[in-house]
């Protein structure tokens, strides 16, 4: 006979027959299970994106509220897309969504005599729209793929040509081929970017982007802060080994203070110690450069920031001496701050 095998279950120590049963088996077989209670709305993960920036556009004379998310996506609001249409949510439409097997589509385009004239792929993109919030009321809302509006004029455009669309149809598909004129889905993306202002934000990414291709970042606008190769270039001079949490000797930020900060107008320095003292542990809260003001201080910082790095440039490796005496030919003696005084 063949070995009846079956798992083994550890006793419980201490346990006895009727307190392992009651921790098995309920003894009050009319008792409801509570669920565990809901985690506090502050601890919930919120996986609902939030619009970055938000803005109406305006295409034949109709504002459509649109957004762009975090990950450049662009977004029409649904019922943006629903106030262009004309369409309402009426009866209909709640009727429709109830009956078996209706695929669950946005009311300006759930009518039965559109469905044949709505391709496969836009029927994916209607039954899975995109949930976020509004920037300033923080309001979940339902949003259509930006690229994926002109697909859903044409469905109105080809109905209203091949004569399917009831009278009460009739203004919605006019005002579906008003909107196609001289639109596609690259215009679509150029107009959310310029009616939420997302146009600037992303010129200036890619503007960055060209400057680091380009440009020594000792050079480049819109520094905010001392950048990594002006440590990479002392660490070489110096002969400093780079550890794997990108710190250096404590030295290194000794030397930032006197190749950099010293070298501005005398009372520039002590004021921002002031302003940005060390606590207990000798750290400060925020970096030095961040009190200085863009029209002059920054600038200032950063020319300096430029010249330091074309003499850590010009020295060779492991030969701290040589660049000192660089250096000192460089730069004298801090000079006074003109406060324009007579």
């Amino acid at each position: 006979m063949a070995d009846d095998k079956r798992d083994t279950i550890e006793p419980i120590a201490d346990g006895t027959f009727d307190a392992v049963a009651s921790s098995m088996v309920s003894t009050n077989q009319g008792a409801i299970v509570s669920p565990p209670e809901p985690l506090p709305a502050f601890e919930q993960p919120d996986e609902v994106p939030i619009a970055i920036v938000t803005g109406p556009m305006n295409i034949a004379g109709v504002e459509i509220d649109c957004a762009v998310l975090a990950d450049e996506t662009r977004l029409i609001s649904d019922r943006g897309v629903s106030k262009a249409m004309g369409a309402k949510r009426g009866g209909s439409h709640w009727k429709r969504a109830k009956e078996d097997g209706a695929l669950p589509l946005p009311p300006y385009l759930s009518a039965k005599n559109l469905q044949d004239f709505i391709p496969n792929d836009l029927k994916y993109i209607l039954t899975h729209p995109v949930r976020y919030r509004g920037k300033k009321s923080g309001a979940i809302g339902n949003g259509l793929l930006a690229t994926a509006f002109p697909k859903v004029l044409r469905v109105w455009q080809e109905a209203y040509d091949a004569g399917a669309l009831k009278p009460v149809q009739y203004h919605i598909g006019q005002q579906a081929k008003r909107l196609l004129e001289g639109l596609d889905e690259v215009a679509i993306v150029a107009l959310i970017d310029e009616a939420t202002g997302y146009q600037e934000i992303r010129r200036h990414d890619e503007l960055q982007q060209i400057l680091g291709a380009y440009v020594l970042p000792e050079h480049r606008p819109y520094l905010k802060s001392v950048p990594k190769e002006f440590f990479d270039e002392l660490f070489r001079v110096y002969g400093w080994d780079r550890r794997a949490d990108n710190r250096g000797p404590r030295y290194a930020g000794k030397l930032l203070r006197q190749l950099i900060y010293e070298q501005l107008p005398e009372p520039v320095l002590p004021e921002l110690d002031k302003l940005n003292p060390t606590d207990s542990n000798y750290q400060r809260k925020r970096k030095h450069f961040q009190h200085l003001t863009p029209e002059v201080g920054k600038n200032h910082l950063q020319t300096q920031l430029a010249g330091v790095m074309a003499l850590l440039r010009a020295s060779p490796s492991k030969n701290p001496s040589a660049f000192k005496t660089l250096f000192r030919r460089a730069y004298g003696d801090q000079m006074e701050f003109d406060l324009g005084e007579d």
